[in-house]
């Protein structure tokens, strides 16, 4: 089974127009929001043990920028490059926008994603895993990622798992595992 293109990808005119956009500044959002788990849950970060300070590429195909994270504890770093700038990483994890925010909230398995070829990986597959294993046992939503807390939080998580199942369903990606 080959990788499918258009599977959960935004549409041609919708990734032209985002050429145009320059990275906004939310790697230092999700730097700080990386680094205040680090604080709250250190263990998740011991669990990387070597791969603290491994570079993950994470590539959404469908946009024209990608991120950097080195997720070194208190220490942790996002950036955001356009594809062009793109930097070298010990791993690169590929594919859509959506299937990509659906690891994080867990709507999506890693390894069906992967078999499925919606997720390309490449690079040292120990340090993914090592990354997806943290992420699994960090069971995290979105908005405790972002720090928002108490009624504020389960706002933002109905809100935001409603706005990603219906761009999912538009956009055609893979099932919910």
């Amino acid at each position: 089974m080959s990788f499918q293109p258009d599977r959960g990808m935004f549409p041609p005119l919708v990734q032209s127009a985002l050429r145009f956009v320059p990275p906004p500044p939310l790697g230092f959002i999700l730097t700080r929001a990386v680094r205040k788990l680090a604080r709250q849950r250190p263990d998740l970060f011991e669990r990387l043990d070597t791969y603290r300070h491994a570079h993950f590429i994470i590539d959404p195909l469908d946009v024209p920028h990608v991120f950097r994270l080195i997720p070194n504890g208190e220490h942790a770093t996002v950036e955001m490059f356009t594809r062009k700038e793109m930097p070298e990483g010990t791993a690169r994890i590929s594919g859509p926008l959506v299937v990509l925010l659906g690891l994080v909230d867990g709507t999506y398995d890693g390894d069906a994603v992967f078999f499925t070829r919606d997720l390309v990986i490449e690079g040292d597959t120990d340090a993914v895993l090592a990354l997806r294993n943290t992420m699994e046992e960090a069971d995290l939503t979105p908005a405790e990622l972002l720090g928002f807390k108490g009624s504020l939080r389960e706002k933002v998580d109905s809100a935001t798992s409603r706005t990603l199942d219906s761009l999912r369903r538009r956009l055609d990606a893979p099932d919910a595992t």
